[in-house]
């Protein structure tokens, strides 16, 4: 009877765990600069320096805080991002803060359209690893916009979702998860007793 109740308590043990690692995968929000957000950066390395430090997915959504009127979020292509160049843009975000939902895999490109700021550092480049269901992502296209890809995309094809803050955020996709591991442990402890 002690090994039994070993292996159960062994087992109980590994739900809780698997339990944990798939608990990390729920998409996140990620503020941009942190405490600092999204503005004229201390020097010109700040926000690569910052994304740097993050891993993106799919899923994921990248929070802009910004005073509305002071800045802007501009979606661009790579050579827009170089050249801090507002002239062609995929999108451009007006109000802040700014929710972008990350939905391809690849390199996206931000940029503050405000006359100046771009050249002063305040521009991001993040790079889209995977996404968060623990599934393949999709692969980008070779149609050369920012993030394009056979998934869904946001405005002009940009694989991101560029939606007001003033919306909720979709909800999660890891409830299921959490009400099948639930109904696992409660089986698992009724073993315990019989």
């Amino acid at each position: 009877m002690a090994t039994r109740n070993m292996n159960m308590a062994q087992l109980v043990m590994a739900l809780a765990f698997a339990a944990t690692l798939l608990h990390g995968t729920a998409a996140v929000d990620l503020v941009v600069g942190g405490n600092t957000g999204w503005t004229i950066p201390p020097n010109n390395t700040f926000y690569s320096n910052w994304a740097s430090a993050n891993t993106f997915r799919i899923g994921d959504t990248l929070v802009f805080n910004f005073a509305t009127g002071a800045h802007d979020l501009t979606v661009v292509t790579r050579q827009a991002y170089d050249s801090c160049s507002t002239a062609n843009a995929v999108n451009r975000i007006t109000n802040g803060p700014a929710r972008v939902r990350l939905n391809t895999t690849g390199q996206h490109y931000y940029i503050c359209g405000f006359p100046g700021h771009c050249a002063a550092g305040q521009k991001l480049t993040v790079n889209v690893v995977g996404n968060n269901s623990g599934g393949s992502a999709p692969a980008p296209s070779a149609g050369g916009g920012p993030g394009t890809s056979p998934a869904p995309p946001g405005p002009s094809g940009t694989g991101t979702d560029t939606t007001p803050s003033t919306q909720a955020p979709p909800p999660s996709d890891t409830a299921p998860i959490g009400v099948s591991f639930a109904a696992v442990l409660m089986f698992v402890a009724v073993g315990l007793f019989y």
